[in-house]
């Protein structure tokens, strides 16, 4: 269920969202929505469910944690974070992707997701991932996008490559590939 383990820390630098600025992307059959307080809920059923099916190395939702808790510390750790949907049934969220680790002087940012499995190998995150290249480019100046994700989430690491990314660091535990804008 998941592409890109996000390994979360603290940015360092902010990104102020205009009040005109767009808060949907869309193209390739998929809709990407800002994440909003309404959708917290189904955000942290992601999660919950992702975890339930081992898709992960490690729970990202703590113990008792609810789902306005999880939200918000997810949300606090990134840049940007959207819902991912299917331009057919928008109502539905079926993953997210997000941007963060923004690097002003480099001109890097990280990008992390997760989809369900049933939405694998549908071209739906590869949809989402060129749209927020093309908005990190744009509304971040980056040049170059980065993911992280576990040394043994092979279907990540496929991905990744497949996108054009290519590995730059690797330890025991993790995987650092990165793209040029």
């Amino acid at each position: 269920m998941f592409f890109f383990e996000r390994t979360i820390h603290h940015r360092a630098h902010t990104y102020e969202t205009s009040i005109d600025e767009p808060h949907e992307l869309s193209g390739g059959g998929v809709v990407l929505n800002v994440l909003t307080y309404a959708d917290n809920q189904e955000f942290f059923d992601l999660y919950a469910g992702i975890a339930v099916h081992g898709q992960l190395w490690e729970s990202p939702i703590l113990p008792n944690e609810t789902a306005e808790c999880f939200t918000k510390r997810i949300v606090s750790r990134c840049e940007m974070l959207w819902t991912i949907r299917l331009a057919d049934c928008p109502t539905k969220v079926i993953g997210d992707c997000a941007l963060h680790h923004w690097n002003r002087e480099t001109h890097e940012i990280e990008f992390g997701g997760s989809l369900l499995p049933t939405f694998w190998g549908k071209g739906i995150m590869a949809a989402a991932l060129a749209l927020v290249a093309a908005f990190a480019a744009t509304s971040y100046g980056v040049k170059v996008l980065r993911c992280n994700t576990s040394s043994t989430n092979h279907n990540a690491r496929r991905f990744a490559e497949k996108m054009g990314f290519k590995p730059l660091r690797q330890s025991d535990s993790t995987v650092l590939l990165s793209k040029f804008l």
